[in-house]
């Protein structure tokens, strides 16, 4: 049922794109969410290079690490594959977004973290349209969906190889 679901839902991107009438073929890199860290936060080594307790320094230093590690935004999969659904929703960015300077050298992470000392930075709360019980009669996701929302059926394959990182 919908209502246990959506509970299952995680954002992996949110970004900004014009799209053209007709198809559209859009590629993004696990880099590129606004989700993820890269793997150099992710993994690093709290007692080196940590700036004074209480300053201005650590607190950006803290910050930074927060975020799903790039490398790890989509499942592993499966040799034989696993199946999901990929649920895509396309909004107005004049509406949802929010005017604000942003501070800091890190805020690529802003749809888990948000940004820090400001807004969350959609007029949309977290978690958004899943934070929230659906209208009656939206028993499964598909009586949820609205025209701007749809969902694919994808597989994820696991490939037993070595991708080196560009260093």
């Amino acid at each position: 049922l919908f209502k246990d679901q959506r509970l299952l839902m995680i954002e992996l991107d949110k970004f900004i794109v014009t799209l053209n009438p007709g198809q559209n073929t859009i590629r993004r890199r696990s880099t590129e969410s606004s989700v993820t860290i890269p793997f150099e936060r992710t993994f690093r080594n709290l007692d080196v290079s940590r700036p004074a307790a209480g300053s201005a320094e650590e607190l950006e230093f803290n910050f930074c690490g927060c975020g799903w590690p790039n490398h790890m935004l989509i499942p592993k999969g499966l040799p034989e594959g696993l199946r999901c659904e990929l649920f895509v929703m396309v909004s107005n960015y004049d509406q949802d977004r929010i005017e604000q300077q942003l501070v800091g050298t890190c805020s690529d992470a802003a749809s888990y973290c948000g940004v820090r000392d400001r807004l969350y930075p959609d007029r949309r709360p977290m978690g958004y349209p899943f934070d929230r019980l659906s209208r009656a009669g939206a028993d499964r996701l598909v009586n949820f969906l609205t025209p701007n929302m749809s969902i694919v059926d994808v597989v994820v394959r696991h490939e037993n190889r070595v991708v080196l990182r560009n260093t």
